[in-house]
């Protein structure tokens, strides 16, 4: 299938070439040849499975014997135009944003992540002109067959409904650092994995506001696994107000966020079907402007026999029946139930993950995991390549690049969240800023100061359009948010854990607290005082 390139007239309907199957094929000439043949298939399948079972579980047990150590579930860090190693496609972005961000959708918090409805208004921005290039990306697809099989799997289809597929998707660009289910295309396969986007990255979504494809490397993409963010181990270069308390999770078909008695909240039903258009936020006049879902691509009618996802069922928590896969995901093999040590371990870690040592010794998703788990000095998919100087384990082959990982530079380092506020000035940054492909220069933000006594807090100030804003907050906190009066004339409300000595804490990175407003706002903090809650 070849596509018209987006904006000069299209050439005209063209077909999948031959090769690609474009419909059913007949099994056999006879009811008892077809049955034998469903019964050898069925057998077939089940000796797969049951050696794949096996050779995970003693990759796994391998790993574990050979390191002393459980696999630990990893969470790679992308940022906006990064492709990573192992891409599907070449970019297929078309622009590049300067400026920020903001999320205008209410979010509510879970498990140490923002939650929020994939069609609210606001959650997603555009440039005026499409982000992404989707004739090209189904071109290059169509042009690498192996490619074009292993990223319709990651959906369910078939590589003949990749065009169809494709024109029910939209480009868009993230306004919120959003947390979901990678791939990279390793071994002629889809493998998964846990990835943060940051905001300001192109990828294409569906009706129901959920990512599918990266568009920097062409990569599908799925919702994100159902272990909590506390339980994983982060991989990456955090980019400037990186915080993993301000990464969003896109709602599933089973709940949604609303509001309920003045706080947002996450409801656990089915949300109403997805609005069409999307409402998202043109980045030039700040104005929300309506965007009808699909529809990209001039093509023929779709053909009878081409079954699509639908939108809202296909958001769901994805299940992975590698056992590898799996334990990097933080889930069981084969379901979405948490891994119990994973649970605890976010439960001790208040819902924070912890960051990687350059040096850690962690295991590949590549296929071959037999040979991978020997090596123990393999990293997991987004850890950085460490120099063979570093350590005495490290690998002493330079060469080897992990699915997921993304190339280091020599400028960049990987600092941990930090638990203690600091007291020192600062100076503040209010909103997410659009990265771009250059490396930052930019300074970092100056120590959040603290001061008075107390355990929640009483007043916090930070810069807005370069003017100083301070709020005051009551010091009653009976419910789950609070409202606080700020200097510029606009209350803001606060879940009422996230001003707390313990969620100040958990969300203080390099000394700098970052806030975020039940309304989704993000407050780089420049000073906060502490008072004691009234009982």
């Amino acid at each position: 299938m070849n596509y018209p390139p987006q904006g000069p007239p299209p050439l005209g309907p063209q077909y999948p070439p031959s090769g690609y199957p474009t419909g059913p094929q007949p099994f056999g000439a006879t009811a008892a040849r077809d049955r034998s043949r469903r019964r050898l298939t069925w057998i077939l399948a089940a000796i797969v499975a049951v050696l794949a079972l096996v050779v995970g579980l003693g990759a796994l047990k391998l790993y574990s014997d050979k390191t002393g150590k459980d696999l630990f579930p990893s969470l790679t860090l992308r940022s906006a135009d990064e492709a990573g190693p192992d891409p599907f496609t070449s970019s297929v972005a078309l622009t590049r944003q300067n400026g920020t961000l903001r999320n205008r959708a209410p979010v509510a918090v879970q498990q140490g992540v923002q939650v929020v409805n994939g069609t609210d208004p606001g959650l997603y921005a555009t440039g005026g002109t499409a982000s992404c290039d989707v004739a090209r990306l189904g071109n290059e697809l169509s042009a690498n067959p192996a490619a074009g099989r292993a990223w319709a799997s990651a959906f369910g289809i078939g590589p003949s409904d990749i065009p169809w597929y494709l024109n029910t998707l939209s480009p868009v660009i993230l306004t919120a650092d959003t947390w979901v289910t990678n791939h990279t295309y390793t071994g002629g396969v889809a493998r998964p994995f846990q990835s943060v986007l940051q905001s300001g990255t192109a990828v294409l979504v569906d009706g129901a506001g959920v990512p599918r494809v990266q568009c920097a490397c062409g990569n599908p993409l799925l919702p994100p696994s159902a272990a909590p963010i506390g339980g994983y181990r982060v991989h990456g270069h955090p980019w400037h107000n990186y915080q993993s308390r301000q990464v969003t999770r896109i709602t599933t078909v089973h709940e949604h966020v609303t509001t309920v008695n003045n706080t947002t909240t996450i409801v656990n039903n089915p949300a109403p079907a997805p609005i069409a258009p999307l409402q998202v936020t043109n980045i030039i006049n700040n104005a929300l402007e309506a965007l009808t879902v699909g529809g990209t691509l001039e093509l023929p009618e779709t053909p009878a026999d081409v079954q699509l996802p639908d939108p809202v069922q296909a958001n769901a928590a994805p299940t992975f029946e590698n056992p590898t896969d799996a334990a990097l995901a933080g889930v069981e093999p084969g379901t979405t139930n948490v891994v119990q040590e994973v649970a605890e371990r976010a439960a001790a870690n208040n819902d924070v993950p912890q960051t990687a040592a350059p040096s850690e010794e962690t295991v590949s998703n590549q296929p071959g995991t037999e040979s991978a788990v020997t090596e123990p000095s393999v990293p997991v998919p987004g850890a950085p390549e460490v120099p063979s100087s570093a350590t005495e384990d490290a690998s002493t082959d330079p060469s080897i690049t992990i699915p997921g990982a993304p190339q280091p530079t020599e400028s960049t380092t990987t600092p941990a969240e930090t638990t203690a506020p600091s007291t020192d000035t600062s100076t503040t940054d209010t909103s997410t800023p659009v990265p771009e492909t250059s490396t930052s220069t930019s300074a970092a933000p100056t120590p959040t100061s603290f001061s008075g006594s107390g355990d929640v807090i009483g007043s916090l100030s930070f810069t807005d359009s370069g003017s100083s804003v301070t709020c005051t907050v009551p010091s009653t906190f009976e419910s789950s948010t609070i409202t606080a009066t700020c200097s510029d004339g606009t209350d803001r409300s606060f879940s009422t854990s996230s001003l707390t000595q313990s969620g100040v804490s958990a969300a203080t990175s390099d000394s700098v607290w970052t806030v975020s407003t039940s309304s989704g706002e993000s407050l780089t903090v420049s000073s906060a005082s502490w008072q004691t809650a009234a009982s």
